[in-house]
């Protein structure tokens, strides 16, 4: 059996060095920019079967098409976004976003949000829609929220 070979004491701090550092930048990283998921990250609101309530509740809604503008506060400060609902029988039947944002980073994720948010709210009840995180943009989903809030409100029967 060959001897165990030790590593040299400097060479053993200096990976010890390397490994903090790299642990120290993701660290930093990271707080900079809370929002650094992937892009393409899609999070799903998980969506229960509808329940006979959710049928009755659906049918205090008036149908017809209702925009509203909602905001959020971003790290570049306040945005909004003007989102339009249209309800067929409590259903959303279409939505489209209108993108209003002034910062940079915010309107890149207004784009994104945009792109992908309709699988998670055309055809379910108005009821059941609240969003969270769409391709990494928590930020605009409360916007989102903020402006169907408002929609079920002017939509109410």
């Amino acid at each position: 059996m060959l001897p165990a070979r030790k590593l040299h004491p400097g060479i053993t701090a200096l990976i010890i060095i390397v490994l903090i550092s790299i642990s120290i930048a993701a660290v930093v990283i990271v707080k900079r920019n809370p929002n650094s998921l992937p892009m393409n990250t899609t999070t799903m609101t998980q969506v229960a079967p509808p329940t006979p309530q959710d049928t009755a509740t659906s049918t205090m809604y008036r149908d017809g098409t209702y925009t509203s503008t909602g905001t959020y506060l971003s790290p570049g400060g306040q945005e909004s976004l003007d989102l339009t609902v249209t309800l067929k029988d409590g259903i959303v039947v279409n939505s489209s976003i209108m993108q209003t944002a002034d910062n940079g980073s915010s309107r890149e994720y207004q784009s994104a949000f945009a792109s992908s948010y309709k699988d998670q709210v055309v055809g379910k009840n108005v009821n059941r829609v609240s969003l969270s995180r769409v391709s990494g943009s928590s930020l605009t989903s409360n916007g989102f929220n903020d402006a169907l809030d408002q929609v079920k409100k002017d939509a109410k029967a």
